[in-house]
């Protein structure tokens, strides 16, 4: 047995310009946002690899596509939003982690710090490589 109603739904509008109301929903937006710049750094990175196997030739076009203002100005922009986007995930972080030790919680701040000097750590050792 169905029961059914005549009653209509209730639809609840959505402006297109939601987000543009309150200041968190700007910032929820620029975050959200930044995939846009990781998937510009991702084309760039498979042009690159298919850029070297046409050797000498091949490679020295991508460095020269690399050259570009434009291009140039795209990858700030990707780097801009990645570091945004890490900004906001390790202050995530701590949240999800909710450390305790001995009986009291541990803050964010240790927990973003280490995050922090992580990364510095893994960037310095792949520029090492990458130079040698």
């Amino acid at each position: 047995m169905t029961t059914s109603t005549k009653r209509k739904p209730y639809v609840r509008g959505m402006q297109a310009n939601w987000w543009q109301k309150l200041g968190f929903y700007k910032f929820y937006m620029l975050r959200e946002s930044s995939a846009l710049g990781n998937v510009w750094f991702s084309i760039v990175l498979i042009y690159g690899i298919f850029s070297m196997k046409d050797g000498v030739a091949g490679w020295e076009s991508f460095v020269a596509f690399l050259q570009n203002p434009l291009v140039l100005i795209l990858n700030i922009i990707s780097l801009l939003l990645a570091a945004l986007h890490t900004k906001t995930w390790f202050e995530l972080a701590p949240k999800a982690a909710n450390i305790v030790v001995g009986d009291t919680k541990m803050g964010p701040g240790p927990v973003i710090k280490a995050l922090w000097v992580v990364t510095i750590i893994a960037t310095v050792v792949i520029l090492a490589v990458t130079l040698l």
